[in-house]
């Protein structure tokens, strides 16, 4: 059932086992595991199921730290968050990420990889990725092999690409027929009530932008509203607790991650086309799995750096095959763009550059480009910084609810971990004959510069991360909030340590897990 907070002329309540608020990755996972539990659940989002630009700005930011674009551009209030714009890259943390490290500050999780590594496997089903490892199954299923690195120091592997990223398309019809669901739309949460002991959630209050009003009570609630906007929710709700939700230790929106990346230099290959059968995109059955580079834990240990990966980008600077996709396109839509002559005669003149690439992936299952230059891309860690953290602003939303405030920091950790592992990977594609990669300047030189060339990946992790103790974490190992019993985290906010991967298969595995947990507790 669909109930929509705008169309409704009187204040609802609705009561159920468990309410969910924010229907991404993280909603849509908890929602869809909690269904066959014939557990009743409210699935609560923001937005609705087209964009609208007012309730987009909600998600509005002021900044006081690094520029951090994703803070806007990466999230999205519509049903299904920001699944309904991302690629679908699927890649697990590695297990080393799970562990203490004595170079890294706050490293640790309560949890080891191989308590979540089952629900890895659950996980990857539900974004509809196979069940191959991400390294030697894929070998012989891909027909590659990795080129010849020091195994001890870089290790070759794959990110997989869910077939179907939008995943409301896949599993709102499910959640639209459950008997036991219920998703509410244009329900913006403004209150989180604590009950008289100021240990459990007594009830959540919503209000659309047109001002209709709901109430929510449940036996359990889970928060699954990405990093940025958790951290905001719960510092907002400050009248019963001074501080916030769960910030007794001032630890809500503090060691704010992401991925710093940074396209740190060119190859000049020995084979061009050897390269890009090497590192170039693979496509499989559907699926496409790209190619990356990643820093051993003996290499990181040993350099005593973050966790940091490679990917490879093929840029063209005149791609005939484009123009051959935007010639269709205007075909189709029966429009004649100023430069489509122009296009239409460079296809002429360039017949190899377009046919190659579709020789490539028709009959090899190969992404191919032309001539391209392979740009090195790296994607690092971040150290967990209690001073990189989510506050609120002085300035107020349409709701009249505080704004976040953004305040990313980075540590010279990040450029000591991108200074070393670029040289690493430029020695060992030297000694594999792959070619030579030409770095640079900044990387090598001795500049607070450097930061002017990193950019963010749209991942919000740590703003409520878990540890077994109150004093160090906001969420204990099974993701409730320390200090009140029935209020979860599903999100990256959870996250103690980022790793290098994307964070949406963690997401969902954690939610879950929490799932599991939630069916045994609510009987």
């Amino acid at each position: 059932m669909i109930v929509d907070l705008e169309a409704t002329s009187e204040a609802l309540e609705l009561k159920s086992d468990l309410c969910v608020i924010g229907s991404g990755a993280a909603g849509l996972a908890l929602a869809s595991e909690m269904i066959p539990s014939r557990k009743n659940v409210v699935l609560v989002e923001s937005g609705g199921q087209d964009h609208e630009p007012l309730t987009q700005a909600l998600y509005d930011v002021t900044v006081s730290g690094l520029p951090h674009p994703g803070s806007t551009q990466g999230r999205f209030r519509i049903l299904g968050g920001s699944t309904t714009k991302w690629g679908g890259q699927t890649l697990p943390l590695m297990p080393s990420d799970f562990q203490v490290r004595e170079w890294v500050p706050n490293s640790g999780w309560p949890i080891s990889f191989e308590e979540l590594n089952p629900y890895y496997e659950r996980a990857c089903r539900f974004l509809l990725v196979d069940r191959f490892n991400f390294d030697t199954d894929l070998f012989p299923y891909l027909r590659t092999r990795p080129p010849y690195f020091d195994q001890e120091q870089l290790w070759y592997h794959f990110s997989k690409w869910g077939p179907k990223p939008n995943l409301r398309e896949h599993y709102l019809p499910g959640i639209r027929a459950a008997s036991n669901c219920s998703l509410l739309l244009h329900a913006n949460v403004t209150d989180i009530q604590l009950d008289e002991g100021r240990n459990r959630v007594a009830s959540i209050q919503v209000r659309s932008l047109q001002g209709h009003r709901a109430t929510l009570r449940a036996q359990a609630f889970v928060l699954c509203a990405g990093g940025i906007e958790t951290a905001r929710l719960l510092m907002a709700n400050n009248k019963q607790v001074p501080g916030g939700i769960g910030n007794e230790y001032d630890l809500v929106g503090r060691y704010f991650q992401d991925h710093p990346s940074a396209f740190v230099g060119r190859l000049d290959p020995s084979n061009a086309a050897r390269a890009q059968q090497l590192f170039n995109v693979f496509h499989k059955r559907g699926l496409k799995y790209s190619v990356r580079t990643t820093a051993t834990p003996k290499w990181q240990r040993v350099h005593k750096t973050l966790n940091i990966s490679m990917g490879a980008t093929f840029v063209q600077d005149d791609s005939t095959l484009q123009d051959l996709k935007d010639i269709y396109v205007a075909m189709r839509q029966r429009q004649l763009a100023p430069d489509l002559l122009r296009k239409l005669l460079r296809t002429i003149r360039h017949p190899a550059s377009a046919l190659l690439p579709a020789y490539y992936f028709l009959l090899r299952s190969r992404s191919f480009a032309p001539g391209a230059r392979m740009l090195i891309g790296l994607t690092s860690e971040q150290e967990p910084n209690r001073e990189s953290r989510i506050s609120l602003s002085d300035t107020t939303d349409a709701l009249g609810m505080p704004r976040a405030n953004v305040c990313w920091k980075l540590t010279d950790l990040t450029l000591h971990t991108i200074r070393q592992f670029a040289q690493t990977l430029r020695g060992e594609f030297r000694r594999a004959g792959i070619g030579e990669i030409v770095l640079e300047p900044w990387v090598l030189e001795d500049s607070s510069e450097w930061m002017n060339h990193i950019t963010d990946q749209y991942h919000h992790i740590g703003t409520t991360r878990m540890h077994d103790s109150s004093k160090q974490g906001v969420v204990d190992r099974n993701c409730q909030v320390h200090g009140v019993s029935n209020l979860f985290v599903g999100s990256s906010a959870v996250f103690p340590t980022s790793g290098h991967s994307n964070p949406t298969l963690t997401i969902i595995a954690l939610c879950i897990r929490l799932a599991d947990r939630l069916r045994q507790e609510l009987g």
